[in-house]
């Protein structure tokens, strides 16, 4: 394309959104467009770009050299575009802002995190800023604030990149739990871990072998990304397994869960707000960090056991 226009930024748009959702059928749902509609604009797409960008057909979806390539480097322009909307935008409070915010589920319940407060904050300060927001589990997260698709992301993590800045922002209890049904509801485990050895465990994907250490198991019996799967599996009576405790506590207070071992099991995690260097320069995300920083500090959250 010799000249880059509206219609092309249009086009590369629902393109991303195809490869997202890996097909047509699932970036109905992501774009709220017919299956034709996208149809048409990728055709369009391939047509001014004078590539074929992707196969799909029996054997799936896949990306051709060419897709790949449109691919990797609309990441770069649509972030110079986020970067140009922002930086004119501290100028002009007419032209709409972006902030791109990621998080792990089951934070709303906990009362030493000021998420919710702090985008409240955001909005009220700065109505004109676009607020894209979602739920993943820590690696997708992870993976879409290198990619650039993101500009802050709020998670645990156990390991850290030097090329990503980590804002310490509370503590979140972790304890083991399992449900009505299950032996250990009205027994209670030995008090060691290999004393769990024999009951199923779900574990949480991106803590797997930190979950299993801790009880002395060789493997999961379920295996889940995100806290509501976890949950559920439990609240099942055939799973024991970790959940943060303010999570937790509800069903905790009616008598569908058990805390197991609170003084052997449980540990506290850190939760961070993770952005990439370059990208905390933004005005727009020092101001939700440090909005993030002020109204998380000192709760008074209530443990499940």
């Amino acid at each position: 394309m010799r000249q880059l226009l509206d219609v092309d930024l249009r086009l590369l748009r629902i393109f991303r959104a195809i490869v997202g959702a890996q097909g047509l059928a699932g970036a109905q749902l992501i774009l709220n467009l017919s299956q034709s509609r996208i149809s048409a604009s990728l055709a369009e797409l391939e047509s001014r770009l004078g590539a074929r960008l992707c196969r799909r057909g029996r054997s799936g979806f896949a990306l051709t050299e060419a897709g790949r390539s449109v691919y990797d480097a609309s990441h770069e322009l649509f972030e110079a575009v986020d970067r140009f909307s922002n930086n004119a935008g501290s100028v002009s409070p007419n032209l709409k802002r972006v902030v791109k915010l990621g998080a792990v589920d089951a934070l709303v319940t906990n009362r030493d995190m000021g998420l919710s407060a702090a985008l409240g904050e955001l909005q009220r300060s700065a109505p004109s800023v676009l607020i894209d927001f979602m739920i993943a589990g820590p690696e997708e997260l992870e993976a879409q604030l290198i990619a650039g698709t993101r500009d802050v992301i709020v998670m645990p993590t156990l390991t850290k990149r030097p090329d990503l800045v980590y804002v310490p922002l509370c503590e979140e209890k972790q304890a083991l739990y399992c449900a009505e049904g299950h032996p250990l509801f009205d027994t209670g485990p030995s008090g060691h871990p290999l004393g769990l050895s024999d009951y199923a465990i779900v574990a949480r994907g991106y803590l797997h072998s930190q979950d299993l250490k801790r009880l002395g198991h060789l493997q999961a019996h379920a295996t889940v990304e995100m806290m509501e799967a976890q949950l559920i599996l439990i609240l099942s009576g055939g799973f024991i397994g970790y959940l943060p405790a303010h999570y937790a506590f509800p069903w905790v207070e009616r008598g569908k869960l058990r805390c197991i071992g609170d003084e052997v099991f449980s540990y506290e995690s850190t939760i961070y707000a993770v952005g990439q260097r370059s990208t905390v320069e933004s005005p727009l995300v020092r101001r939700l960090l440090s909005l993030l920083l002020a109204r998380t500090a000192g709760g008074d959250a209530r443990a499940a056991c």
